[in-house]
């Protein structure tokens, strides 16, 4: 006489002890996710870092700015590529001359730099390409003289960064 298991109890005795889970179907779901999220907030061009103390202006153009040198301009500083300059913005806004003589010799030496590199890698060859963030509120003259300046020193495509209206 030996002893026969009853149905259930040989069931129960198959079954895992622990469940599994199957996390492929979930990892497939987060996949997409993250590529629909990449995809929705995707930005073209270049992306610019405004600092709190610049009031960039408004204009209605739809065109994208190059990348390229970045000079910032508010009332009282200007910086070149993060680097900020010793220059009197009030004494070269209302000087003779068109020539800023420090901005045109550091954005001299960003070109000289610029040149050396492109003549090693011709991937990189220079376009001359700059942005101009400026205040809303500096005088023309003084913008103007500064991108005269750029251009004089090499920085012929000259691109202005302003706020899109809707």
């Amino acid at each position: 006489m030996g002893y026969a298991p009853t149905k259930r109890r040989a069931q129960r005795r198959k079954r895992p002890s622990l469940l599994v889970l199957n996390i492929t179907s979930m990892l497939d779901m987060f996949t997409i996710l993250i590529l629909f999220l990449l995809k929705s907030y995707s930005t073209e061009g270049m992306i610019l870092t405004i600092p709190a103390d610049l009031h960039l202006p408004y204009s209605s153009t739809e065109t994208v700015p190059e990348p390229g040198l970045v000079i910032e301009l508010t009332e009282n500083v200007l910086v070149v590529d993060g680097v900020k300059l010793a220059v009197d913005l009030r004494e070269a806004e209302n000087g003779d001359f068109l020539i800023i003589p420090e901005l045109f010799e550091h954005l001299s030496e960003k070109v000289r730099r610029y040149e050396a590199i492109a003549s090693v890698n011709p991937d990189a060859a220079f376009t001359g390409q700059m942005i101009l963030e400026g205040d809303r509120n500096i005088p023309f003259r003084l913008l103007k003289k500064i991108l005269y300046t750029s251009g004089q020193a090499g920085f012929i495509n000259q691109s202005l960064a302003v706020f899109q209206k809707e």
